[in-house]
């Protein structure tokens, strides 16, 4: 009995160190795979960040089609150039870089973001400077105006971006290319210098430096907390951590002071248009309306459609939206007349007479081709009486020959059944005396 128990213990001892063993197996095993894959994650992050003949090209391309977008104000070809860009690359080989403290990587994406940067700037002058168009477009004021807004855009498509390379899920990427602008803001950095805006320039550099630095240090966290780098002790994750919020609250200044300027704007603007509405009569109406600040002034330009000259319009304007608005009101307003009703039917008589008298002449030329088609009726034969719609083709029946004679009627009749809105006569010579003196509107073509 005690033999059997004591084979029975050890069977038991040597099953559970079996166990052990077999689940130090499994754990090695799938630490094992883990490693493969994060080293694989960052040979593909090493492997975008590359600066070679193909990033520039790509580079290249982004940047010209970006500028012919912003140029013409084309949402689609601006999306366009952000998919063809490859610059999130450099971005996130940065923020893996810092992630796993390889000076190698971040050394490496460095230059390839600041080459691509500068010959993004550079095609992007090279168009505009050969444009006969430079002027300020929608798009391009869209670039100039960094906000708050954008720096929670970008850090939430670093996450995203981030936790794409991680999980290997491309189609992600495509979303977060599109949702922060790389190429158009260093487009339009090139229109501010070629066209001479420091505004453009500083406001389009602003918001680039704002999505790269947020895409970058979201993608730094987002690898640390997946493990990405050395085991740091809390004490360096903390500085890290600190230096990424110092960095990004020193970006958030001039962006919070941006956000608070078009916000003052967008409310300036609506009680300038309430007031507006106020003072001008209901048929009158509001065509354009500019509201800027500048400072501590309030600048409003705009053209309002009316039936009736108000000389103090303006002087009304500025003084209601100041009280309301508490500062001083520079109104700059441009008043245009609107046309009565009496004035529009006169106008729209005068261009259907217009329409019936450059149809009658058309009609009068087609008339004249038929009619001296191969030469047999002379064009200057013909009078017109334009008026009542009858053409009177002199003839001297006496010289013409029976041929002669019955080839000029069918081409008078064919003529008058592709006219049959007119009247074509055909007159002996010493009739067509009469019948032009008969009718003195009668024109000789």
């Amino acid at each position: 009995m005690a033999s059997r128990s004591g084979t029975s213990g050890s069977d038991s001892a040597t099953n559970h160190a079996g166990a052990e063993r077999s689940g130090i197996f499994v754990d090695l095993s799938a630490q094992k795979r883990t490693d493969e894959s994060r080293a694989l994650t960052l040979a593909g992050v090493a492997r975008d960040a590359r600066l070679d003949r193909q990033f520039l090209i790509l580079i290249a391309l982004a940047s010209a089609i970006a500028t012919l977008g912003l140029l013409q104000s084309s949402t689609a070809v601006v999306i366009g150039a952000m998919l063809v860009s490859p610059l999130m690359g450099p971005i996130m080989g940065v923020g893996f870089g810092v992630a796993t403290i390889d000076l190698g990587l971040i050394r490496r994406s460095l230059v390839t973001l600041a080459a691509g940067m500068a010959l993004a700037v550079l095609v992007a002058m090279f168009i505009i400077l050969i444009s006969p168009i430079q002027d300020v477009t929608p798009e391009l004021r869209a670039r100039t105006q960094p906000t708050l807004m954008d720096l929670g855009v970008a850090v939430v498509g670093g996450i995203a971006g981030a936790i794409a390379i991680i999980r290997n899920m491309s189609g992600v990427m495509v979303g977060v290319a599109i949702a922060t602008a790389l190429v158009p803001p260093l487009a339009t950095v090139g229109f501010g210098i070629v066209t001479g805006r420091a505004d453009f320039a500083t406001g389009a550099a602003l918001l680039f430096l704002t999505n790269t630095l947020a895409i970058a240090f979201a993608a730094t966290i987002v690898a640390r907390i997946n493990r990405f780098g050395p085991s740091l002790t809390p004490q360096h994750t903390a500085v890290q951590l600190v230096g990424i919020i110092a960095t990004l609250g020193v970006l958030s200044i001039p962006l919070a002071i941006s956000l608070d300027n078009i916000g003052r704007e967008v409310r300036a603007r609506a009680i300038v248009q309430s007031e507006l509405a106020g003072l001008l009569q209901p048929r009158d109406r509001i065509e354009n309306l500019n509201v800027s600040i500048a400072g501590d002034d309030v600048s409003v330009e705009g053209v309002v459609l009316v039936d009736k000259f108000t000389p103090s319009l303006g002087d009304k304007l500025a003084k209601t939206s100041g009280q309301r608005l508490g500062r001083e009101v520079l109104v700059d307003l441009a008043q245009v007349k609107r046309q009565t009703n009496a004035a529009e039917e006169s106008q729209d008589r005068l261009n259907r007479r217009i329409s019936a008298l450059e149809q009658r002449d058309a009609e009068v030329e087609a008339i004249l081709s038929s009619l001296t088609v191969g030469g047999l009726i002379e064009r200057d034969s013909i009078l017109f009486d334009a008026q009542a719609r009858r053409a009177i083709i002199n003839r001297d029946r006496g010289a013409e020959a029976g041929e002669v004679a019955a080839a000029k009627d069918r081409i008078v009749t064919e003529a008058q059944s592709r006219f049959p809105g007119w009247l074509l006569q055909s007159a002996n010579l010493e009739g067509a005396t009469s019948a032009s003196e008969a009718a003195p509107e009668v024109n000789n073509e």
